[in-house]
Order: C-alpha cells, then sequence, then structure tokens
C-alpha cells in the first residue's frame, strides 16, 4: 500500500512539473521597422548620410519565462557619403542568432537584453561618371541588444529595441563598421 502512494505522488509530482515546464515554453514571431546609424567617418566628403530606414523579421522560443533563444532577418538600407568626383554606398542584411534573457513583468511591461552572433553580407558601391565597382563580404560578428515590450493583452506586445552590431565593408583592409538599429514593432506569442 505504501508502494502505491508513493508511486501516486511521485507521478501526480512529475505531472505537475512536466505540465508546468510546458506550460512556460512559448513561441513567438514579430516584425519591426526602425532606423540604423551607421559609423563611418565623412571626413573630405561634401555630402554624407550615416542613418538610414532598417527592418527586421525575428521569431524565438523562451525555454521558461526569463530566458530563450532567438534568431532575425535585418536589413539595413543604404547609406553612403560623396564628394565633387566620388560616391560610395554602404548596406547590409543577414541572419542573427542570440540567447535571449527577460525580466519579470511589472505592469505589462518586460524588458529584455540579447547577446549573440550576427551573420552580415556587407556591400559598398563607389562610382565615378565613368567608372562603378562594388565589393560584397560575409562575416560573423557580435550582436548586443537590450529592449522592452508592453503586452497590450496576453499573447500580443508592442516592442521597442536598440542593437549594435559591426558590418565588413572592405576585405583589403578588413573594415568594418558599427551599426546601432532604434526599431519598434509587433511581436505574437502562439
Amino acid at each position: 500500500m505504501l508502494k502505491k502512494n508513493i508511486l501516486a505522488a511521485a507521478f501526480v509530482l512529475g505531472s505537475a512539473l512536466v505540465s508546468a515546464h510546458a506550460a512556460a515554453q512559448v513561441s513567438y514571431f514579430g516584425g519591426s521597422v526602425g532606423r540604423a546609424k551607421w559609423n563611418f567617418d565623412c571626413a573630405g566628403s561634401t555630402s554624407c548620410h550615416t542613418a538610414a530606414a532598417s527592418w527586421k523579421l525575428y521569431g524565438g522560443y523562451e525555454f521558461s519565462p526569463n530566458f530563450g533563444v532567438e534568431g532575425s532577418y535585418i536589413y539595413l538600407n543604404e547609406v553612403g557619403a560623396s564628394d565633387s568626383a566620388l560616391k560610395a554606398t554602404f548596406n547590409g542584411r543577414g541572419a542573427d542568432l542570440a540567447a535571449i534573457v527577460k525580466t519579470t513583468p511589472m505592469n505589462n511591461f518586460v524588458g529584455f537584453a540579447k547577446l549573440g552572433v550576427a551573420f552580415m553580407k556587407g556591400e559598398i558601391v563607389a562610382s565615378t561618371r565613368d567608372f562603378a565597382a562594388s565589393e560584397t563580404h560575409y562575416s560573423g560578428q557580435p550582436l548586443i541588444s537590450l529592449g522592452a515590450l508592453y503586452y497590450v493583452d496576453k499573447k500580443v506586445a508592442i516592442r521597442a529595441e536598440v542593437d549594435h552590431r559591426r558590418v565588413k565593408v572592405a576585405g583589403f583592409t578588413q573594415t568594418t563598421s558599427g551599426v546601432t538599429n532604434f526599431s519598434i514593432g509587433v511581436q505574437s506569442e502562439f
């Protein structure tokens, strides 16, 4: 009789732990738009723009309410500089993979931080009136991000985020440019 009670208690406890663990797991997806600020030197140029629009699609999986993993695709629109004879433009796109840590919800707000790797494709196009050349480079670079979610209901949140990554834009000098992206979007859980 004692063995049956212990077995029954172990079964109930195990079922409760499994269901609590399963309830804590959440998948989500979303999209955001924003503005990317490239960090490059415009010295000697007569015209320079270092910020442009960006967009991102992302999805993630939370192992618990506070820890998870997230993947995303980001497009960083064209920026550039020019003078009277030469024009150069840069853009980047790529995929990210990051660990994500979230705070406990407070008044529908949740803060988060991400640390991971950005697998980026950087392109540079240089042109004059008579000639144009381009380079494309692929690289893995560190990614760091901070953000906040505001849940408008149990499954939908407004997401604001700032992330920083590097994009390799020239192979000869191993030149990378830091890019800070500010974005806002919508996230949905399922």
